[in-house]
């Protein structure tokens, strides 16, 4: 394991089915299943699900040690999804991950849309600060979002030992209603650094989130990207429109990206930061964190909804 105060090991959904959604998955991003069992009943409540049982599939790429996909299914009748008839622009919670396509961006997307994945808009090329970029957003019916991500230009760079179609999970990105609130939550209280800021717009109309081509021309968002060593690997990612959508921050448990797993090595820290930076916090546990051992742990939940988890070994 790398990613010890380095961004998320980890990234966990709530599924109707983890072994369904393990094989769909696992089919298209060629990604190894490495661990499947109950979940215990202290994990399920650091996600808000006490007095639930579930079943894990962790999902990981054979060539990295972090960005894994832990899917977990409950016991029971279905959960609800988390961002119901959310449009990728509604804020609240976690929106989605990002997949790097190393061998092409075409053929990654035409598999995940065979596996149950569908798009708001076709594979969108444009620049994102100084990078150029071909970006798509794929869902599934769980409320699982994908955006996978082909580097244009500058060439990409620290993936030439990742083999496959799709890299390991590098980024999260959660909607917020107010971009300096969220700044200031990853910056000034858990100290994190900037890995990049920009403003997004879109001149010709063109865009990856389904908004309309007559109106995104004059559709401006803040986009910010932070991570505690200021590198993209394990970083979340914020983005914050101009205008007002449906707010999901009060949504409770459901299907969907459910929070984001750090490994961190010193836990009370972070969550009286996290306290006194408004968040939610949720009371201290240990639990069997499969397949990495043994490790203390604590949930908070950000005012717009994300949940994050923090593990510290013991």
């Amino acid at each position: 394991m790398i990613s010890l105060d380095n961004g998320f090991q980890e990234a966990v959904a709530i599924v109707a089915s983890a072994s369904a959604t393990a094989m769909r998955l696992q089919e298209c991003l060629q990604y190894s299943a490495v661990h499947h069992a109950p979940v215990s009943e202290k994990a399920m409540a650091l996600l808000g699900l006490n007095g639930r049982k579930g079943t894990e599939v962790l999902l990981a790429h054979p060539d990295s040690s972090r960005g894994a996909i832990r899917l977990i299914e409950v016991e029971g009748e279905a959960l609800p999804r988390a961002r119901d008839g959310a449009q990728p622009w509604d804020s609240g919670g976690i929106f989605d991950i990002n997949i790097r396509a190393l061998q092409g961006i075409e053929p990654l997307h035409h598999a995940l849309s065979l596996n149950g994945f569908a798009s708001p808009a076709p594979i969108t090329d444009w620049d994102f600060g100084p990078l150029s970029v071909r970006e798509v957003v794929e869902a599934d019916a769980d409320g699982v979002v994908i955006a996978l991500m082909e580097r244009v230009a500058p060439p990409l760079q620290g993936y030439e030992g990742i083999g496959g179609p799709a890299s390991w999970v590098f980024n999260s990105t959660q909607i917020v209603p107010d971009f300096d609130a969220g700044r200031h939550f990853y910056v000034d209280v858990l100290g994190w650094q900037v890995v990049q800021e920009s403003e997004l717009v879109h001149p010709d109309g063109r865009n990856c989130m389904g908004l309309p081509l007559g109106l995104a021309p004059g559709i401006h968002a803040k986009v910010g990207i932070y991570h505690p060593q200021g590198r993209m690997e394990g970083s979340v990612e914020i983005i914050a429109f101009d205008f007002a959508g449906i707010d999901f921050s009060q949504a409770g448990p459901g299907r969907g990206w459910a929070s984001l797993r750090f490994l961190v090595s010193d836990m009370a820290v972070m969550l009286q930061r996290a306290r006194a930076g408004g968040c939610e916090v949720s009371p201290e546990a240990r639990f069997d964190w499969q397949p990495y051992g043994e490790c203390r742990a604590a949930s908070i939940r950000t005012p717009w909804g994300a949940r994050l988890e923090l593990l510290e070994r013991v």
